[in-house]
């Protein structure tokens, strides 16, 4: 986690607390000082030659755990987890400050506090990396501990081959941190669960936006993208994020068989259309094929379908144009009555 402003004692003082650390375990690289105040007092100095910016990073705060092990003695232990903390810091940032304390004030994991210099040091660019290149260090020394210190017997976690769908459920840095740190799921944690009740309770499609509405959420398109707005709080979360797009699929298929006996009307309602529109509102996705078409055709542009949301867009706009309508009569009425009462 990053920090923008240069609060080092803060930090420092924390993570050296007598009561969680222990100071033969402390880990330094590229500082001199082994007195609390004086490493403070480096990574003020060498925070200097960093050029003033707005919103510019002054350190990054990160954690380092692992699961105690029972097989092990805790000195044992906290000795294996300085050696990967010192790994940690060559790989993570080898130029620059990096302070480390090793906490034991809980019963089941070990972990690591680390301040790291957001500049090599004496230089006066920031150094940083992305999202993705600091996935990737996770998960080579996650896979490292657990080839050289496999008597440790930590789960592969990180770097473990998740399903495709899992996979792109993101989760940003701040969100892991805000659970390690208060134990509860995240808004987009909170989020995905309703919108999951949602899709196993909606049977067709007046249900489907039905359940939506109650729960506060709306659905958008933009281009290829799906995706839904918490009313509540504002947020838009897209669905390749939430990794529901096998559960949106599923529901997508519910809806479509729902609406099956309803094709004729639909396809009257749509004759002016070009052969290659859809004949099924949102619900179905399913372009109109002559007879005699290719099933296995078929089968493909049905799994594609879920993307291709032309109905959809137009059921957005008729509900859309429907309120306006709904809060222009209203107004309208209000004015009225306004002069009403002033005659």
């Amino acid at each position: 986690m990053s920090r923008k402003t240069a609060s080092f004692g803060q930090l420092t003082e924390y993570m050296s607390d007598i009561d969680k650390s222990d100071e033969r375990y402390h880990v330094h690289q590229n500082i001199f000082s082994r007195k609390v105040e004086d490493i403070e007092e480096e990574f003020h100095q060498n925070a200097s030659f960093m050029a003033k910016r707005k919103n510019g990073n002054y350190m990054y705060h990160e954690v380092l755990s692992i699961s105690k092990s029972d097989e092990l003695e805790d000195k044992i232990q906290k000795e294996m987890l300085r050696e990967i903390a010192y790994e940690y810091a060559q790989k993570r940032a080898k130029h620059n400050l990096v302070f480390g304390c090793l906490h034991d004030d809980h019963d089941n994991q070990l972990h690591y506090h680390f301040i790291i210099s957001a500049n090599a040091v004496g230089d006066a660019k920031r150094t940083r990396l992305s999202k993705a290149q600091f996935d990737q260090f996770k998960k080579d020394l996650e896979l490292k501990v657990l080839k050289d210190y496999p008597e440790l017997n930590q789960k592969q976690l990180i770097s473990k081959k998740h399903t495709k769908s899992y996979s792109k459920a993101n989760t940003s840095n701040k969100e892991q941190e805000f659970k390690r740190r208060t134990k509860k799921p995240s808004q987009k944690e909170l989020f995905k669960q309703r919108l999951t009740e949602i899709f196993e309770k909606s049977e067709d499609k007046q249900s489907f936006f039905d359940n939506l509405a109650k729960a506060k959420i709306e659905i958008y398109t933009r281009g290829k993208t799906i995706g839904f707005i918490d009313l509540e709080t504002g947020r838009k979360h897209r669905l390749k994020t939430l990794g529901l797009e096998g559960e949106f699929a599923k529901v997508n298929d519910t809806i479509s068989q729902a609406n099956a006996s309803d094709k004729p009307n639909l396809e009257k309602e749509h004759e002016s259309s070009s052969k290659e529109k859809t004949k099924v509102d949102y619900s179905s996705h399913s372009p109109s094929q002559k007879q005699g078409d290719n099933p296995s055709q078929k089968a493909k542009q049905n799994k594609s379908s879920v993307y291709k949301n032309t109905e959809y867009l137009k059921e957005v706009e008729r509900r859309k144009a429907k309120m306006k309508k709904r809060q222009s009569n209203e107004d309208k009425s209000s004015n009225t009555m306004r002069k009403g009462r002033k005659k």
